[in-house]
């Protein structure tokens, strides 16, 4: 028998995260974006931040528009600032109850060859992939600990595992550092019951790739075995997936969202 679904549902359309409270940083992204949507779709009270004030106000008035009656909190701040991301933590738990989940979207990709690399590369590099998610992670895991169980997405991405095709040794290098961190914290809150898990996508269409050419994209479509770029919605697809009751007996897993690139 096949069980109709849609996505962020379950069954007979149970909503796969209803009830669930989750942070989602990088909220006005083209990633962030799309795992806001299907967080909402799937039945989660959000709550959004974003560096970028005006786009998360837009990304936050797009999904009150779509679902009227959606529990939405939003808020700009600097993900990798620990005391802001614990404050947010605490009206957000305020606001749409204790959090149990979070997705760690937060991220910068600028292309640069080692040899040009200065240490403000470095460190805008580190801060925004990297010390984004150790913050927004120390922020979230002492309640889940202390509730007994929640669930943290990370994104890394393909550069984080096997080095960058595009020149940007420093991206590669904060990502690769995503990684060890969720499976570090993976184990030391596997006692707890608390999951920690990564999404590492590869190509995906986004405003990353507006200067690309359409002969560009098919070339880069092609480095995967499906052929093509892939799209927001099917990472957001795989976070929702690591949040949701579907995934309760993985942790410390890195989920390849690539098409099957670099296999």
């Amino acid at each position: 028998m096949t069980v109709e679904t849609t996505p962020g549902t379950i069954g007979g359309g149970m909503p796969l995260l209803a009830g669930s409270s989750v942070i989602l940083t990088g909220a006005s992204g083209g990633i962030g974006r799309a795992i806001a949507r299907m967080l909402v779709e799937a039945g989660a009270r959000v709550a959004l931040t974003d560096l970028h004030a005006g786009a998360l106000e837009r990304t936050a008035a797009e999904l009150r528009d779509a679902a009227p009656g959606a529990a939405l909190h939003a808020e700009a701040i600097d993900a990798s600032d620990a005391a802001a991301f614990a404050a947010l933590h605490d009206r957000a738990a305020a606001a749409i109850g204790p959090l149990d989940g979070l997705v760690n979207c937060a991220g910068l990709f600028e292309a640069a060859a080692y040899d040009t690399l200065d240490a403000a590369a470095w460190s805008r590099a580190l801060t925004a992939n990297l010390l984004t998610t150790a913050a927004g992670c120390q922020a979230v895991l002492p309640g889940m600990i202390a509730r007994g169980g929640g669930a943290i997405v990370n994104v890394a991405s393909t550069a984080g595992e096997y080095g960058s095709i595009s020149p940007a040794a420093h991206y590669a290098a904060a990502k690769g550092g995503v990684i060890a961190l969720t499976k570090s914290l993976a184990r030391e809150a596997a006692p707890a019951q608390v999951r920690v898990n990564a999404v590492s996508p590869g190509p995906i269409e986004t405003d990353g790739l507006l200067s690309a050419t359409s002969e560009q994209k098919a070339l880069i479509g092609q480095r995967t075995l499906l052929g093509r770029l892939g799209r927001p919605e099917e990472i957001a697809g795989a976070c929702v997936f690591l949040l949701s009751p579907l995934s309760t007996f993985v942790t410390g897993h890195v989920l390849r969202a690539n098409g099957g690139a670099l296999l």
